[in-house]
């Protein structure tokens, strides 16, 4: 069964989908049957990592690896505890911020896996990131942006189940080793704390050990992974 993603589609112009059900041989031969047939353009994947039967039967199909994903997972007042205190250069975005925000964007995100998607173009994933920058502040894809002027940001979404989300965090080059990753960090769970949210959860890619390293060092635990995995159908029927 076949989830079309409106979203994803619009944005970028062609028809993507992802699938939402067990992923068997059979049922991977009948949702690409169905994807022909309803014009699909990509589709998506994310089995379970540990679910390694699952995974073959996917790349037998044509899925090829985009991303492998790591949650990590913290407590509002055991983070607080043992951040420090003092003037804070955080502030909230505003809409004169988002051309700063999108030009930034550009260059801070090299390890995400629309970069590395045979599917998207390198302009494509730049586009994906200013726009979403853009609807964040604005208060569609994220609940608070939080910003330190020309050194970085940070975006907040509260999740379905309750917990924090930190859906996007960057600090620009000049910035770096300059405790400005930590800084908003700090504002972002704070902001999280205001919203009587006990729990921040953020995700990086397996590869960003630089991003590993660092929540381990803010006291955030491992949490969870996971894969997603792509498919390209637009040459099939081209």
């Amino acid at each position: 069964m076949i989830e079309l993603l409106p979203w994803d589609s619009e944005f970028f112009g062609r028809r993507i989908g992802a699938l939402t059900r067990v992923w068997t041989e059979a049922s991977i031969t009948g949702d690409l049957d169905e994807a022909g047939r309803d014009g699909y353009d990509y589709l998506i994947s994310r089995p379970p990592v540990e679910d390694a039967a699952a995974v073959r039967a996917l790349e037998q199909r044509g899925f090829y690896l985009t991303d492998l994903g790591v949650t990590w997972q913290g407590e509002v007042g055991r983070y607080l505890q043992g951040a420090g205190r003092g003037p804070s250069p955080v502030r909230h975005a505003t809409e004169a911020d988002i051309p700063w925000l999108q030009q930034a964007s550009v260059s801070l995100f090299p390890l995400s896996r629309f970069y590395h998607d045979p599917f998207y173009s390198k302009a494509d994933a730049d586009r994906l990131h200013a726009a979403w920058l853009a609807n964040s502040v604005r208060g569609l894809a994220a609940d608070a942006v939080l910003m330190i002027p020309e050194a970085g940001f940070v975006t907040c979404k509260m999740a379905k189940d309750g917990a924090g989300e930190v859906v996007l965090i960057g600090v620009v080059d000049r910035a770096r080793q300059r405790g400005a990753g930590r800084a908003l960090m700090t504002a972002a769970v704070e902001w999280f704390r205001s919203q009587a949210v006990a729990t921040v959860r953020v995700k990086t890619q397996v590869k960003n050990l630089q991003a590993m390293n660092f929540y381990h060092r803010l006291r955030f635990d491992l949490h969870s992974t996971d894969m997603t995995m792509g498919c390209i159908l637009l040459k099939e029927r081209t």
